[in-house]
């Protein structure tokens, strides 16, 4: 069915858009988030990865209705998103966004009721039958010059003399402008698409041990295009923060690959971009143009390298308990238990992102890869991060360390509306210089209770956690022995 803007007196010529405007006013703002995601492949109408597009547009038109189009669209577009803005005296009274072709079934089913010329293979040779096509499904319907029906149940090519009406070769905005006047109208163009991600990838160099650590930090993005078009000298604009969006589902699949545009000129940048506020979130926008090609992914500077910061390096081991609050005292004697059971030393970089520590800058949630000296340490993710919060960083499991948790004793007085519980953990130092390990406790029985007894000091971390610095000898081992009594109220009630 040949499908056609709802409006009057359409010009059936297409009428071709003038130069834009100055490249700065092309702006493309991309969101954080999705980018692993986004780089994995194509991505359809609603996929992830989320940008906005602002840019202008200039077309002569004549007086009166005017049919104008505007190819190489993103593929994965949010049509519903797309506004055409006029800037002077000419409305738009129709608009419609036309995906590209799939393929010879999508152009066929197109092509009903045209004229077409099909290659039908007929023992060696081949003959062409002409006619005009009537169905195209697991075969094709032509009927003949002549009046008469032929159905071929297969074919080995077809011929149209022309793409049937509404068919494009690449996603294409279509709009009918009313004109008052011949002559040239400006628009501003906005919308928002899927496939265009990035995020942070940082560079950590870590000296020192314990609280003597000192780090350098460098930031940059890493910017992906994967939404089926090119951005050519657009202003590029990053923003940490991921708005809410509302997904009613695919709008319908994007059915075939851009025709590919020229390189242009390659996003560039000499240093950071300044962080600023924007709503909710934080955006840098890079100072020069350039332009972001359909299926790259480019590096640009995000944070200048920071040196001689200061931070914590730090060994932690953590038994793994229940995070929840129980609805009653857990008087079982099991719950909670490991007993015997290995547990590994985390690695960890922690530091506090401040002014006064050497950074105070907002860090876009990314990757950060950590090295000392030449020896690489590990990788971690980090989330957007404010100003004067704290980081803590896992480099990885380490080989030279480990710990051993024992439940050495429960007791439980139901008269006394008491339980109490020994604990033992070893911790193992295979390396040739002491360290310190931080070793945290869950507390899951109750919220009520008091540590009777320690051989290692306890801070108490929150009303369920509690930790102890264990130092522990080259090449030796040390055990810290707690003992945490539970108290509840008459009125709680336990199980049998």
């Amino acid at each position: 069915m040949r499908r056609t803007l709802i409006t009057t007196s359409l010009a059936t010529a297409l009428i071709a858009m003038t130069t834009a405007a100055h490249a700065t006013d092309n702006r493309l703002t991309i969101y954080s988030g999705d980018f692993d995601a986004v780089t994995q492949g194509e991505v359809s109408p609603g996929g992830p990865g989320f940008a906005l597009v602002d840019r202008s547009l200039g077309f002569d038109l004549k007086a009166g209705d005017n049919a104008v189009q505007l190819a190489g669209m993103p593929r994965a577009l949010d049509a519903s998103s797309v506004v055409l803005k006029p800037l002077g005296a000419a409305t738009v009274r129709g608009q419609r966004f036309d995906f590209a072709l799939a393929g010879q079934d999508d152009l066929l089913r197109r092509a009903i009721g045209q004229p077409v010329s099909v290659e039908q293979a007929v023992g060696n040779e081949r003959q062409t039958i002409t006619g005009v096509l009537m169905s195209a499904g697991s075969g094709l319907t032509l009927r003949l010059p002549d009046g008469r029906i032929k159905v071929l149940s297969s074919y080995s090519s077809f011929e149209l003399p022309s793409l049937p009406a509404g068919v494009v070769n690449e996603p294409t905005m279509s709009w009918t402008l009313l004109a008052p006047r011949a002559g040239n109208e400006q628009f501003r163009l906005a919308y928002g698409t899927a496939g265009l991600a990035w995020r942070a990838e940082y560079n950590v160099s870590v000296s020192g041990q314990g609280k003597d650590c000192r780090l350098d930090l460098e930031g940059a993005a890493m910017v992906a295009n994967r939404s089926g078009a090119d951005f050519d000298n657009v202003r590029l604009t990053l923003v940490a923060g991921e708005p809410n969006r509302v997904t009613a589902g695919q709008e319908m699949m994007a059915m075939a690959n851009a025709a590919p545009m020229a390189r242009s000129k390659m996003m560039t940048a000499d240093s950071a971009p300044a962080a600023r506020a924007s709503g909710e979130y934080q955006a840098y926008t890079l100072p020069d143009p350039g332009s972001l090609p359909q299926g790259s992914v480019q590096r640009l500077p995000l944070v200048n390298a920071t040196t001689n910061v200061a931070c914590e390096r730090r060994y932690e081991t953590q038994a793994e308990v229940a995070g929840w609050t129980p609805p009653y005292p857990m008087v079982q004697p099991e719950v909670g238990s490991t007993d015997g059971q290995d547990q590994d030393v985390i690695a960890t970089l922690r530091f506090r992102n401040s002014k006064t520590g050497g950074l105070g800058i907002p860090l876009p949630a990314g990757r950060v890869r950590m090295s000392e000296g030449s020896d690489f340490l590990g990788e971690a993710s980090l989330g957007h991060t404010a100003v004067n919060a704290d980081v803590a960083l896992a480099i990885g499991k380490s080989f030279d360390l480990g710990a051993k948790r024992t439940r050495e004793d429960f007791k439980i007085d139901r008269v006394g509306r008491t339980m109490t519980e020994t604990v033992a953990i070893v911790v193992r130092n295979g390396k040739t210089s002491a360290v310190t390990v931080r070793v945290g406790e869950g507390l899951p029985r109750w919220s009520e209770w008091d540590i009777v007894s320690s051989t290692v000091p306890f801070e108490k971390a929150d009303a369920r956690n509690v930790r102890f610095d264990v130092p522990v000898p080259a090449g030796g081992e040390t055990t810290v022995r707690y003992t945490v009594r539970y108290r509840w109220a008459a009125d709680v009630k336990i199980p049998n």
